[in-house]
């Protein structure tokens, strides 16, 4: 089958793999102490991550590439008008997306109600208290479907939440796009089956995914990580602004696409 990938011609194949990056020591990443919720447990988590889907996808396809923090501008009007994905790996099955948590010796749990929206927690073993998190699966959906609007509609994308390090434990019913290292193996040779099987997002030949690398990083252009937590903290500043205003102060209005 041919697909609009194939239609557009060959480009030199790309080397984006470490994505301007130097090279990390994983294991020593994976074995430091990081504050949680610091950039420096994202980069440590997202290490160890790359690591493990290497593991998982390279016996599974022939070609298989990663991009680590790709930002893209999001739609206008957008809360953020970036986002970022931790890891983006394209291979023969298409391309999929992995919100990347560095959460590690805990519980992670969420609570559902037929009138809100589930709320997540995570509780450190040996602790009773827990603190509230924002929903991953949530998060990395969103973006997803904004993604999956630029590509061709032929092209598969999907996206999960992974948890790299060892000692989280998943408590009661969770989504099935939140995935823990064991999963991996699984995840790959299911979409490699995919990828063979189902005729509405065939298997990529080389000139496809060359094509679906570009696509990628001609959407990233000049963004970077530091944009992106630059209008993370401008979202947090305008908010904080928002709730000190007076009773009757008028809404500056939505952020604009930058």
């Amino acid at each position: 089958m041919t697909t609009a990938l194939h239609k557009v011609p060959a480009r030199p194949v790309l080397t984006l793999a470490s994505h301007g990056h130097k090279k990390t020591d994983v294991g020593a990443l994976a074995r430091g102490i990081c504050a949680p919720g610091g950039e420096h447990e994202t980069n440590a988590a997202t290490a160890l991550a790359m690591q493990q889907l290497a593991a998982a996808f390279r016996p599974a396809f022939s070609r298989m590439h990663m991009l680590r923090d790709l930002v893209i501008p999001m739609y206008e009007g957008s809360a953020v008008p970036t986002a970022r994905f931790d890891v983006a790996l394209v291979c023969e099955a298409g391309v999929y997306l992995f919100e990347v948590k560095g959460w590690r010796n805990a519980v992670v749990y969420r609570k559902t109600s037929t009138h809100t929206v589930p709320r997540w927690f995570l509780r450190q073993h040996g602790h009773s208290l827990a603190r509230e998190v924002k929903d991953p699966a949530w998060q990395c959906g969103r973006k997803t479907t904004h993604l999956r609007s630029l590509m061709p509609a032929d092209l598969r994308v999907q996206y999960f939440v992974l948890l790299p390090f060892e000692g989280v434990e998943l408590e009661g019913v969770m989504p099935t796009v939140v995935i823990t290292p064991q999963d991996l193996p699984y995840i790959a040779r299911v979409a490699r089956n995919n990828g063979r099987s189902e005729q509405g997002y065939p298997m990529l030949d080389n000139a496809a995914i060359d094509r679906t690398l570009q696509l990628l990083t001609d959407l990233q252009g000049e963004l970077t990580v530091d944009d992106h937590m630059r209008n993370c903290r401008d979202r947090s500043t305008h908010a904080a602004k928002i709730a000190r205003a007076p009773i009757g102060a008028a809404h500056p209005g939505p952020l604009k696409l930058q």
